[in-house]
C-alpha cells in the first residue's frame, strides 16, 4: 500500500514538471512569434519611408556610388549658402566633424563639440538623390519640445515692507550658500524637421553618465525608446504598420545644450551633414 502512494506521488510530481516546460515552450513560442511580428511591420515601415523618399526624386539621374561624398559636401555648402541669406539665427550639424555651430549670416557666434551621436539606418541606405533632396536645402523647425522653458520669465514683486525685504535677502543668501540648492535638471529637446525627420539634443557631462542615465530609466533615451516601442506596438495589436520617423540624437555639454535651445529661433533653419 505504501509503495503505491509513493509511485502516486511520484507520478503526480512528473505530471506537473511536465506541465511546467508545456507552459515554458508555449511562453516563448508566444514571445518569438510576438518578435516575430513587430519585426516584420518594423521593416516594412522602414521600406515604406525609404520608398516614399525615393518618390520624391523619381526621374533624377542616379548617381554612381562613388560620388556620393561628392555629393554630400555639395548639398552641405549649398544648404549653408541659402542659410546665410536668412535674416535669423540658423544651426548647421556637421556629424562628419562633430561639430554643432549657431551662425547668422554665414557668420559663426557659438560653436559646440558633439560628443556622442547616432542615427536611424534610414540615412546610412540613402542613396545620392535621396540624400541631396533632404540636405541640399536648409530644413525647417516644424515643432520644438524641451524638458526645460525655452525662455524661461521671472516674475519678481518689490517687497512692500522693510521686514519682507529682509526675509527676501535672507532666503537669496541661504540659496547662494547652497542650503536650498534647486534639483540638477535633465536637459534635452526634440525637434520636429522637414521630411518628418526628428532631431534630438540631450545634454551631458560625460557618456558614463548618460549611460547610466539610460540603465537607471531616467534618461532621454530610455524614454524616446520606450514611447517609441509602445507606439509601434499600439499600432502592430490592430495589423498595422507602426510610424517611422528616422531620428537623429546628438549629446553636447549640457550649459552648451541650454544656450543653444534658448538661442535658436522656434522656426529656424537647420543644415545638416551626415
Amino acid at each position: 500500500m505504501k509503495n503505491n502512494s509513493a509511485e502516486n506521488f511520484d507520478s503526480l510530481f512528473e505530471k506537473k514538471k511536465h506541465g511546467y516546460k508545456i507552459f515554458i515552450i508555449l511562453f516563448f513560442l508566444i514571445l518569438i512569434g510576438i518578435v516575430g511580428i513587430y519585426t516584420y511591420f518594423t521593416v516594412g515601415a522602414v521600406r515604406s519611408t525609404m520608398e516614399s523618399a525615393k518618390t520624391e526624386v523619381q526621374g533624377a539621374t542616379p548617381v554612381n556610388p562613388s560620388l556620393i561624398g561628392l555629393m554630400k559636401n555639395k548639398a552641405w555648402v549649398e544648404s549653408r549658402l541659402k542659410m546665410a541669406t536668412d535674416d535669423s539665427i540658423g544651426m548647421s550639424i556637421d556629424l562628419e566633424q562633430n561639430e554643432i555651430q549657431l551662425l547668422l549670416k554665414g557668420v559663426v557666434i557659438m560653436k559646440s563639440k558633439i560628443k556622442e551621436s547616432s542615427i536611424s539606418g534610414f540615412f546610412k541606405r540613402m542613396d545620392g538623390n535621396v540624400y541631396f533632396n533632404i540636405f541640399g536645402s536648409p530644413l525647417t523647425i516644424r515643432h520644438l519640445e524641451s524638458s526645460i522653458a525655452k525662455n524661461p520669465l521671472k516674475v519678481i514683486q518689490a517687497p512692500t515692507t522693510a521686514d519682507t525685504a529682509v526675509v527676501i535677502v535672507t532666503a537669496k543668501d541661504s540659496l547662494q550658500k547652497g542650503k536650498n540648492s534647486p534639483p540638477k535638471e535633465n536637459i534635452y529637446w526634440t525637434v520636429k524637421l522637414d521630411h518628418n525627420i526628428e532631431l534630438n539634443i540631450q545634454g551631458i557631462d560625460s557618456i558614463t553618465k548618460a549611460q547610466n542615465k539610460y540603465k537607471l530609466g531616467k534618461g532621454f533615451e530610455f524614454q524616446r525608446d520606450l514611447k517609441n516601442i509602445k507606439s509601434s506596438f499600439e499600432h502592430i495589436i490592430k495589423f498595422q504598420k507602426p510610424n517611422y520617423t528616422p531620428e537623429i540624437l546628438i549629446s553636447i555639454p549640457e550649459n552648451e545644450a541650454k544656450a543653444i535651445l534658448r538661442a535658436i529661433p522656434k522656426n529656424a533653419s537647420i543644415t545638416i551633414r551626415i
